[in-house]
């Protein structure tokens, strides 16, 4: 028989019986239980949950949209509790889940993070690689978070006074792989910290034979020379008016010139940079400037003159022939994938912006980081397909990953090693299935707008609170 059914004896609590193979293959229970050892302190007696168990919860809270902590568990435990031998336990409390979730701590979870979301991409494939590097991307997002006092106080609102923001908001620095869109290295931060400095916490993840991609927020020239001391090499978008020099003129149009530390703050030692400067089609460019930008858009309104300008790459790629100008601008386009990331983690994976739920700073960055951990599970799956299948993982479905990895997770705790393995190969094969594919990439620039209608009502403040009467009803208010 394929299925193995698990009898859950009365001498056996349900969080010792509890496996998902299908997790399990992304986040082994040896590599889990290693950290929790190391970074928790063990309870006296376990209970209704354990650490371990908490861990794998909290990842899966971000594969079943809308759920609350409580609702997964049961989702997840539901089969076991069904089919055991006695009554089923009663669940664990909100309260049980706090203190668990409490004693893990962020730690465990920032270092699974790190030990276990690596690059996926191989040599073969698509976009992942250009010049021989490896292809990545530097970004930044604000989220936002549960709006109480402490989280508050800890991460801060991104404006104050009348115009403040709705929710306080953490800063994320994401190291992005761009032909898979895996997050290998995130810095978390208040929501005012210099997104420049905390760049710099994502050197350790960069090693050599990489290509690491940065938007113009993020050059300086101590960022590129701190890169080039990792063995990697940058490409990154370039300000109007800076490192205008033209030290040498190439073949391809592009120029070299030296960055001296007289004139760029925090380099150490001269640096020798290639700039390119290229235009779009004045037809083009015609039709563009009706494309209405976005309102945080320097100087915008309805139109964008701006696609006009001279365009300028930077670059640590001096040789012409190793890497022609006009690859070298294509190759910048690369650099829209982690903008895609931020929006898988943000729009498909948590559903409409919703804030991290969790109401203390401590339990808000543990959330976070088993959320990228879901999102890595999610794109490791879809480079497993993508590869099984000779495809581009950018026409495996975001969103029917989500699906199909948390149907088998549900479906794992009866499966025998053979069987997990087989599953893995059937889940690829209907996420590679044609009818599911995501259309190929296609050229085009969209309006930065939003289909939604002004609401009527007030923005909520402090000052606004609600009226509770205990042990009151209607009736009691109610005069005739």
């Amino acid at each position: 028989m394929p299925f193995r059914i698990t009898h859950v004896r009365s001498s056996d609590k349900l969080c010792r019986t509890l496996t998902w193979p299908i997790l399990e293959h992304f986040y082994p229970r040896q590599r889990i239980e290693r950290l929790v050892e190391t970074y928790c302190s063990q309870p006296t007696r376990v209970r209704k949950l354990t650490l371990v168990l908490v861990v794998w919860v909290l990842i899966c809270w971000h594969l079943y949209l809308r759920h609350s902590l409580g609702a997964v568990f049961l989702k997840l435990s539901s089969a076991e509790r069904w089919l055991g031998e006695d009554e089923p336990e009663s669940p664990p409390t909100r309260a049980a889940w706090t203190y668990r979730r409490k004693q893990l701590g962020v730690r465990l979870l920032r270092t699974l993070f790190a030990e276990s979301c690596v690059p996926l991409a191989n040599e073969d494939t698509p976009g992942a690689f250009a010049f021989g590097l490896r292809l990545m991307a530097i970004d930044g997002t604000l989220e936002d978070v549960n709006d109480t006092p402490a989280t508050a106080q800890y991460f801060g609102r991104i404006s104050d006074g009348k115009t403040s923001s709705p929710y306080p908001q953490l800063r994320c620095i994401y190291l992005v792989e761009a032909g898979t869109h895996a997050i290998v290295k995130v810095i978390v931060a208040p929501c005012k910290a210099s997104e420049q400095c905390l760049a710099r916490g994502l050197l350790p993840a960069i090693t050599p034979g990489m290509l690491v991609l940065v938007d113009r927020g993020f050059i300086s020239g101590a960022l590129l020379e701190a890169i080039r001391a990792r063995g990697a090499q940058v490409l990154g978008r370039l300000p109007q008016g800076i490192f205008t020099r033209k030290e040498q003129v190439l073949s391809d149009g592009s120029y070299l010139t030296t960055l001296s530390p007289k004139n760029c703050q925090g380099l150490s030692a001269p640096l020798r940079v290639r700039i390119i400067e290229y235009h779009i089609q004045p037809e083009v460019a015609q039709q563009l400037e009706q494309v209405t930008p976005s309102r945080m858009h320097s100087h915008s309104g309805s139109t964008n003159p701006q696609v006009r300008q001279v365009h300028r790459l930077i670059t640590t790629l001096l040789s012409p022939e190793e890497a022609p100008a006009q690859a070298l601008c294509l190759c910048y386009h690369e650099r829209w994938e982690v903008e895609e990331t931020i929006d898988e983690t943000r729009n498909q994976q948590r559903v409409s912006q919703q804030p991290l739920r969790s109401r203390s700073p401590k339990l808000i960055l543990q959330e976070f980081y088993a959320m990228l951990l879901a999102h890595y599970a999610v794109r490791c799956l879809m480079v497993q397909a993508a590869q099984t299948a000779g495809l581009d993982p950018d026409r495996i479905s975001f969103t029917g990953a989500i699906q199909v990895l948390g149907q088998a997770i549900l479906q794992s705790s009866f499966y025998s090693p053979e069987l997990t393995m087989r599953a893995l190969k059937r889940m690829c094969a209907d996420l590679a299935c044609p009818g599911h594919l995501v259309a190929s990439r296609r050229l085009r620039f969209n309006c930065r707008v939003v289909k939604h209608i002004c609401t009527r009502f007030r923005r909520k403040r402090p000052e606004h609170h609600n009226l509770t009467f205990k042990h009151t009803s209607f009736a009691d208010i109610l005069l005739i």
